[in-house]
């Protein structure tokens, strides 16, 4: 058995799932759905962008919906504390990313590869201080 150990900071490791993204049809319609339906409490709502972020009742990662056809359908991003540190770290060691790291909305997201090829989305809220804006 080959044992990988990786020799990374606190702050270059997986943190959390930030978020998971889908796609739907009428932003509205299913704003309330995820609201009456699932529970989940609307945090934040982004008009031009056709997004709208939800928060589970114990604890902060989001589900986003959105109509917006520059994104994906389906999505998920795990939070990291700083993107541009990380994928420089996970570089140096050796390993291989999908796409560099990219300005969204909170900070940076960047798509890492595991030893299988499996695609690890990562997200920051550098734009953000490093805490989620929207929750109090």
């Amino acid at each position: 058995m080959v044992r990988i150990i990786f020799d990374m900071k606190k702050e270059e490791k997986l943190l959390k799932i930030d978020n998971v993204l889908f796609k739907v049809n009428n932003l509205e319609r299913s704003s309330n759905f995820y609201q009456q339906e699932f529970g989940l409490k609307k945090l934040w709502e982004d008009k031009k962008n056709k997004m709208v972020g939800f928060v589970f009742p114990k604890n902060d990662s989001e589900i986003v919906i959105h109509n917006n056809k520059n994104l994906p359908k389906f999505d998920f991003s795990f939070l990291v504390k700083n993107v541009n540190d990380f994928v420089n770290h996970f570089l140096k060691k050796g390993f291989k990313i999908f796409q560099k790291p990219i300005n969204v909305r909170c900070g940076k997201y960047a798509v890492l590869l595991d030893l299988d090829h499996n695609k690890i989305p990562i997200i920051d809220l550098t734009s953000f201080n490093n805490k989620p804006k929207y929750l109090k």
